[in-house]
């Protein structure tokens, strides 16, 4: 047994007479327990700079309250760390924090986190007497799926996000004050904390959450096969939580289009072990990510987690080829060998090909994986794996917009990307396995949509969000450059619109899929405005706030939620002027889907000036209003299925303006 050194008279006397051993002063567990393998209880004083005594709810007299007050103090979100002693992080009743944890292990325990919890020995009172920044953590992110009459009655308070933030604050306090103490509780929530910043759609925040919890994995040797004196058990935690800053660092990097900060090359320890190993604490020896596809007919043995992460590295390479400059930047071709797009794509390919016929997305599939309870990684496998084989082909989906240049001669640098190739090259090899990919996204989004609470649980998720997005523009570039039979109209244009709907359905529990359905929807409008059979009266993108487009970039101003909490600042003066994106439309569709989490104001700017710089210059556009519409309105400027305009080719369709 060992305390603090605040208290060292006290853990002394204890340490000799029971242990002989001192405490090291280490927190949340001391070295000298963590050697025995023993349970650290630190004293119930308190003093500066320590944690409090955590006195469970059911031992306090609750206070005398009104009916409507709130059951929850609310605190400010800047404290002095002295306080910490006095913000204990009071559990709700047991039936309460049951729910709130299992919501935690059906949403994104075995997704984003892999599964790093080790459910049998799981106790969460005494979780909270380790590490309530952890606990506080996990109930801040699983506060947000309660329906709002579960709050009223069961905490006081009016809306799930008002939950959230109470644990958030009390969450952020502790860690506040161990951010500088690396251990794999506080990585862990870390980790949590960055996906529900990305959930209230605060990216800045999510990123720099995602960026501690991976510097403290670092230096805590997390990516090698190290510190052999663990139990089995305390190394495949060890592992888990070193995956789960390598799946979060990639997934909050390429929502937010910031660069990774985990490095594949450093990954040097054994992927996750099978589920029943971990749950029986059993010695395991297990292949690296580079060995997995000589184990690719083991999936039985293996589990699907592996294969997860697998398919996260190759996603991941792929997307920073996106995000990072794409095939403006690409000085090879994509058939070229030496070309990182030809590279990985030949790796996805292969790594794809070598799968077994039950890890493949089909309906029967998908039912297997539910009864072996593996659905969840499955379906977000499937998800990565076919946005991985669009994300970056959707650069080299030609446009038509220079065939309606009303300039002589047009600049090189607009015309051809960095390998010589023209916009305009149109290449089957690259659009067919494109459209294969986006259509399989579509077909798993609205088939697990239309499917019990269930599937749609497990359809929301970031990863589906991504790919959703990639699809639903892919969607929309069918509707207005394709004209072949192949390729009807009305069933990109509806299929669309049913992927934004999806997405727009997760509103009532993530703020961020706000941000989405802005994205898609002011893709949309560019759309119209570039190809579309448009009068004025129908131009109605959104209101700048200034009539004069030539004004300053910088927008000053933040998006507040209703409640008047985490403000998410639109940070314009970081991002580049929308004049410094090349003119072409290429490039502006490129710059909206990079940056689907920008804030509403700056997406209103961008969105003023693309519309503005068309081909299309002798256009006058009036005061813009708010994107509010739907897509199937597109029926009402270019006609109904089947009428003669929207079976016109683009070019008819645009010389009739």
């Amino acid at each position: 047994m060992s305390g603090s050194r605040s208290v060292k008279s006290i853990t002394d006397i204890v340490g000799s007479r029971r242990s002989k051993t001192k405490c090291t002063g280490d927190r949340p567990q001391c070295r000298s327990c963590l050697k025995r393998n023993v349970t650290c209880y630190w004293a119930q004083i308190t003093a500066p700079n320590t944690f409090s005594a955590l006195t469970p709810l059911q031992a306090q007299e609750p206070p005398k309250r009104s009916e409507r007050e709130p059951r929850f103090q609310s605190h400010s979100a800047v404290q002095d760390t002295n306080s910490l002693a006095e913000t204990p992080l009071v559990l709700p009743e047991p039936r309460q924090l049951q729910r709130l944890f299992d919501i935690f292990f059906a949403r994104h325990h075995e997704a984003e986190f892999c599964s790093f919890f080790h459910k049998p020995s799981l106790d969460i009172p005494t979780l909270r007497g380790r590490s309530p920044l952890l606990v506080a953590s996990v109930l801040s992110l699983s506060a947000l799926y309660l329906s709002a009459d579960e709050v009223a009655a069961d905490f006081g308070l009016e809306t799930p996000c008002a939950l959230s933030d109470h644990y958030s604050r009390l969450a952020k306090i502790y860690a506040y004050n161990l951010f500088d103490e690396p251990s794999i509780n506080t990585i862990q929530a870390y980790l949590m904390l960055a996906i529900r910043e990305l959930m209230i759609w605060s990216n800045i925040k999510a990123y720099m959450y995602a960026g501690t919890a991976l510097r403290m994995a670092q230096a805590l040797y997390l990516n090698v096969e190290a510190h052999q004196h663990y139990s089995p058990r305390q190394k495949e935690i060890r592992r888990r939580t070193f995956w789960a800053c390598f799946v979060v660092d990639r997934l909050i990097s390429y929502s937010c289009n910031k660069p990774f900060m985990l490095s594949s090359k450093s990954a040097q320890v054994q992927l996750p072990c099978p589920e029943n190993v971990f749950a029986f604490d059993e010695v395991y020896t297990g292949p690296l990510v580079k060995d997995l596809p000589l184990h690719a007919n083991q999936v039985s043995q293996l589990g699907i987690m592996p294969f997860f992460i697998a398919v996260v590295q190759l996603w991941g390479d792929v997307a920073l080829l996106h995000v990072s400059g794409g095939r403006r930047r690409s000085k090879y071709g994509p058939h070229i060998p030496e070309s990182k797009f030809y590279q990985y794509g030949k790796a996805i390919e292969d790594f794809s090909s070598s799968f077994p016929p039950s890890l493949s997305w089909s309906a029967q599939n998908y039912k297997l994986h539910q009864v072996t309870g593996q659905a969840q990684a499955y379906v977000n496998l499937n998800f990565l794996l076919h946005h991985s084989k669009c994300v970056m082909h959707q650069e080299y989906l030609p446009q038509l917009d220079s065939q309606y240049s009303l300039g002589s001669e047009m600049d090189y640098a607009t015309t051809y990307d960095a390998a010589g190739i023209s916009l305009d090259y149109c290449d089957d090899t690259i659009i067919k396995p494109c459209m294969f990919s986006v259509n399989t996204i579509t077909d798993m989004a609205l088939t697990l949509n239309a499917g019990s609470d269930k599937d749609r649980e497990l359809l929301q998720s970031i990863f589906a969000a991504n790919a959703i997005l990639t699809a639903s523009a892919v969607q929309l570039w069918v509707l207005y450059t394709q004209t072949c039979d192949a390729c009807p109209k009305h069933e990109a244009l509806a299929k669309a619109e049913n992927l934004r709907q999806v997405i727009k359905s997760w509103q009532p529990q993530w703020r961020v899929a706000t941000a989405w359905v802005e994205t898609l929807e002011m893709l949309y409008k560019l759309y119209v405005y570039s190809y579309g059979k448009v009068v004025e009266s129908d131009l109605d993108c959104w209101d700048m706030g200034t009539n004069n487009i030539n004004d300053s970039p910088e927008v000053s101003g933040e998006v507040i939620d209703e409640s008047g909490h985490y403000p998410i600042t639109s940070d314009a003066n970081d991002m580049p002027d929308p004049s410094a994106v090349c003119q072409r439309l290429y490039d502006k569709i490129r710059s909206i889907l990079v940056n689907p989490l920008l804030a509403t104001d700056v997406k209103k700017r961008n969105l003023r000036y693309f519309s503005r710089t068309l081909w299309q210059h002798m256009w006058i556009f009036g005061p813009t209003e708010g994107f509010s519409g739907n897509f199937l309105s597109l029926e009402n400027i270019m006609g109904e299925p089947g009428s003669g305009l929207l079976n016109m080719s683009p070019l008819d369709r645009n010389m009739d303006i």
